[in-house]
């Protein structure tokens, strides 16, 4: 006969709350935006095309990866960083294993500080870099808070 002893409730609720406040203290900190806005007429989708973008806090060394698939013309998101500095390290647009765009929308960049982004995407999306046109504001602003204790 197998006894199973019951994991004590208070135990289970105190490593829940240890690792969700440990989430909340991973992404308390300020840090700038990349707002991204696409307003595509088209896109050429054999196969469906994905964004990746890599983030890296200059201070923390601390990297985000973000990836985006480009299936409808009009999209909107927000890319979040960590610190005051960050580093985009890579910016590729794909289809499959063959067309690809390195520094999509030449966002690749040595330690950009204190600056958020209004990145916006028009034209037709093909592996053809001349066929969409993309336009990057830099502004300044206060930090934003992603998780507020």
């Amino acid at each position: 006969m197998i006894i199973k002893k019951a994991f004590p409730l208070g135990i289970l609720a105190g490593c829940l709350f240890a690792a969700f406040n440990s989430y909340a203290q991973a992404f308390s900190y300020p840090g700038q935006t990349l707002q991204i806005y696409t307003h595509f007429q088209s896109i050429i989708d054999k196969p469906k095309p994905a964004w990746t973008l890599i983030i890296r806090d200059a201070s923390s060394e601390r990297v985000l990866t973000y990836l985006f698939d480009l299936r409808q013309n009009d999209n909107f998101w927000v890319a979040f960083t960590t610190g005051h500095s960050y580093i985009i390290t890579a910016s590729t647009v794909k289809w499959g294993p063959y067309a690809v765009i390195d520094n999509f929308c030449h966002l690749e960049s040595r330690v950009i500080a204190g600056q958020s982004m209004f990145i916006t995407l028009k034209g037709n999306l093909s592996p053809d870099p001349n066929s969409f046109q993309c336009h990057v504001q830099r502004y300044s602003n206060t930090p934003f808070p992603i998780v507020e204790k």
